[in-house]
């Protein structure tokens, strides 16, 4: 069956971002707490809860506080550093695929500090998108299956109708447990262009 849904995640295939607290901090002279065993974003329970739509903006600002022992408004910031910018070519691919015809949606686990920015003109990707869907406005997040379930309805497709890059195994296997083709990407090596390469020879592209 053709592709008729490309879904991409945004944070290591088409945005840049720092992926653990300690590389956010040294950004701003700071350093973790003795004993903070959560470093890597992935792994870090209250961003987790954040992202799910399960506590708000505040008391998740306030729960960073406490834990590492900074004020709120160094938090916010240190919050916000975990973006950085636009891959090259990433806006232009997804364009390039719209005007292929192609529907094309961002399926991300965010929230709702860093869904505001991806909108205020930093992330020109962001705004070439059919749609982002958010984790935290779907009370879903990845690799829950109800996620891509909620994709395939929402778009009224099949499974192997769609086409999925993520930077997380995890959730590339869920994806793939619901017969989408599912990419492991890399984020060091140049994603826009690895995509693109096999977006072409998938012939979902043509160049």
């Amino acid at each position: 069956m053709s592709i008729r849904l490309v879904v991409f995640d945004l944070g290591g295939v088409m945005i840049r971002i720092r992926h653990a607290w300690s590389e956010i901090l040294a950004e701003m002279d700071l350093r973790l707490p003795d004993g903070f065993t959560s470093d890597r974003l992935s792994d870090h329970r209250t961003l987790s809860e954040y992202q799910n739509g399960q506590i708000e903006e505040d008391e998740f600002l306030e729960a960073l506080a406490q834990e590492f022992g900074f004020g709120v408004d160094q938090v916010r910031e240190a919050h916000q550093l975990i973006l950085r910018e636009d891959y090259p070519g990433a806006a232009e691919l997804v364009k390039d695929l719209r005007n292929a015809g192609i529907k094309v949606v961002c399926l991300s686990n965010t929230d709702e500090l860093h869904y505001r920015e991806f909108f205020s003109g930093r992330f020109p990707v962001c705004e070439a998108f059919d749609e982002l869907l958010a984790s935290h406005r779907l009370g879903l997040s990845k690799p829950d299956p109800a996620i891509y379930k909620f994709v395939e309805e929402r778009y009224g497709l099949q499974g192997d109708e769609i086409i999925f890059f993520d930077d997380n195994a995890a959730n590339i296997e869920a994806a793939k447990a619901r017969s989408w083709s599912g990419n492991l990407i890399d984020p060091e090596n140049d994603p826009p262009h690895v995509i693109r390469q096999e977006l072409v020879r998938r012939s979902v592209l043509e160049r």
